[in-house]
């Protein structure tokens, strides 16, 4: 019988080793009792640093990044003349700095290897983008410009990030909704119980999904938003894997807020979850790797 590992690493990939949010997480982590390890994207050989860093992980969280996803990535998938093909003049490239363009690339590979085999992924603001976007969507490029104001850029009001600003309505019958199902609503104890989960989180960001990528759905939404038009509408705050997409069985969630940051209960038990998949994850593959190893040697087996 192999030896099942009780502890997991998890891998992430984020703007800084010291920055608040990767500490937060690598925090969280270590409650939990596993480990956190930052990933550095700065090599010369891509693919040799890919094969090491899918040997060394059991689950992937991908932090934001102050500057934004490239739009040649997803601009052409508008029409011809649609005003969303345009590069926006607030769209600021992580390709126009040698160090983010690094990230950038090393993120996108390494993110296309861990959805192809299952990883448990945890993609946090800019990182929910990048799922989104490797997997066919497409962005808002700046909210303001959609919504008419800033009420999503709580950091322009000079407000601290564990503080609740915007309410999420998290979808039933969601990963996100199991996860957060023993969470209170931060309302009056008479609020009905009933319907979808609503909880309150932070809000850091000047651009949002637009169109849902393939395999993805989404599990969380904002408020009813008035447009800039005036229509009425909603913004994705959460996607994960479509049950009956090509990540079915995968733990894949995307989360627009930084739950790392405490604003509502729901950050820790997000990477309860994606810990307890990981472990999961880890030990199939040491089952698998260990029932490889007795097959006869005249073959080649790969994993």
């Amino acid at each position: 019988m192999p030896c099942l590992q009780k502890e997991i690493t998890v891998g992430i990939s984020g703007h800084s080793l010291h920055s608040k949010s990767v500490r937060a997480i690598m925090r969280q982590i270590r409650r939990e009792g596993h480990r956190g390890i930052f990933l550095n994207s700065q090599t010369t050989n891509m693919k040799s640093l890919i094969h090491q860093t899918m040997g060394a992980i059991d689950a992937l969280i991908l932090m934001g990044n102050n500057l934004d996803i490239d739009p040649k990535e997803y601009l052409h998938r508008y029409p011809a003349g649609d005003p969303k093909a345009i590069i926006h003049p607030m769209t600021r490239s992580e390709l126009d700095l040698p160090a983010s363009a690094a990230r950038a690339r090393f993120e996108k590979a390494l993110l296309e290897k861990a959805l192809g085999c299952g990883l448990p992924i945890l993609g946090i603001w800019g990182g929910m983008r990048r799922i989104n976007v490797l997997c066919g969507g497409t962005l808002h490029q700046h909210l303001p410009d959609l919504v008419g104001c800033n009420k999503h850029m709580q950091n322009k009001q000079g407000i601290a990030p564990h503080v609740p600003v915007v309410p999420i309505i998290i979808k039933d019958d969601t990963l996100l909704s199991l996860i957060a199902q023993d969470i209170r609503m931060p309302f009056c104890k008479d609020h009905p119980s009933e319907g979808p989960k609503v909880i309150m989180e932070n809000s850091i960001h000047h651009q949002a999904i637009d169109r849902v990528g393939d395999g993805l759905r989404v599990s969380a939404v904002t408020d009813t938003v008035k447009m800039k038009d005036g229509r009425f509408g909603y913004l994705p705050e959460a996607i994960e894997a479509d049950p009956e997409g090509r990540f079915s069985g995968q733990f894949l969630l995307g989360v627009q807020w930084h739950p790392e940051f405490g604003a509502s209960d729901i950050g820790e038990r997000i990477i309860r979850h994606i810990t307890q998949a990981a472990l999961t994850f880890r030990n199939k593959r040491v089952i698998k790797f260990n029932a490889l190893k007795n097959l006869p040697d005249d073959h080649m087996y790969y994993i």
